[in-house]
């Protein structure tokens, strides 16, 4: 981001229409790190409330195993959230083309990224977390409204449309699952007179 790190989260909290703007000159470097600086500051928040409430599903391992798992784990998200970073990326950068934004790739990587914020602001804390989806969701709209210059409308498209091909892949999935075309014939179809 073309903002200190620590500025630019604070910004995306108190006054994201503004930061998003400021953020604008940002290179795909900067979106990646800012991303993975999110998604680690999550992850340790919600490790800290899992071990004060309890894990889920008790894990035996020895100290050294602990920190070896610890390790692992902050390697995987470095290498497996940059990846699903650019691939989402990639995704709504499409949709957005589509609906006629005129933004690029690093553009779009930079309104996803930002749009994670709320992840690390209070989607770890058990009774509120649910809220964070809702807060980032708006925060893409008005990233992608941004940075491809189209209106609000245009923008929740392109952010809801990879979502809508997915519903509809799958239900055509489960259709096609459920009704074997080769076995149903003229004869099998009811008719409808009026």
């Amino acid at each position: 981001m073309s903002l200190p790190l620590i500025e630019t989260f604070r910004g995306m909290i108190t006054s994201p229409g503004e930061t998003i703007q400021r953020s604008r000159s940002g290179t795909l470097g900067d979106s990646i790190i800012y991303f993975l600086l999110v998604v680690i500051i999550y992850s340790v928040l919600s490790a800290a409330i899992a071990l004060l409430i309890g894990p889920q599903i008790p894990m035996p391992l020895s100290p050294g195993g602990d920190i070896a798992a610890a390790i692992s784990f902050i390697i995987a998200i470095v290498i497996f959230g940059t990846i699903s970073l650019l691939i989402a990326g990639a995704i709504i950068h499409i949709c957005a083309r589509i609906v006629g934004g005129n933004g690029d790739y690093t553009a779009t990587v930079r309104a996803f990224s930002l749009s994670e914020t709320p992840m690390a602001a209070i989607g770890w804390i058990p009774v509120i977390g649910f809220l964070a989806p809702i807060w980032g969701f708006i925060l893409m709209i008005m990233g992608v409204r941004d940075y491809h210059g189209i209106s609000t409308f245009r923008a929740v498209i392109a952010v809801l449309l990879p979502v809508i091909v997915i519903v509809i892949l799958a239900v055509l999935g489960l259709m096609f699952f459920i009704v074997n075309p080769a076995s149903v014939t003229v004869a099998e179809i009811p008719s409808v007179t009026f």
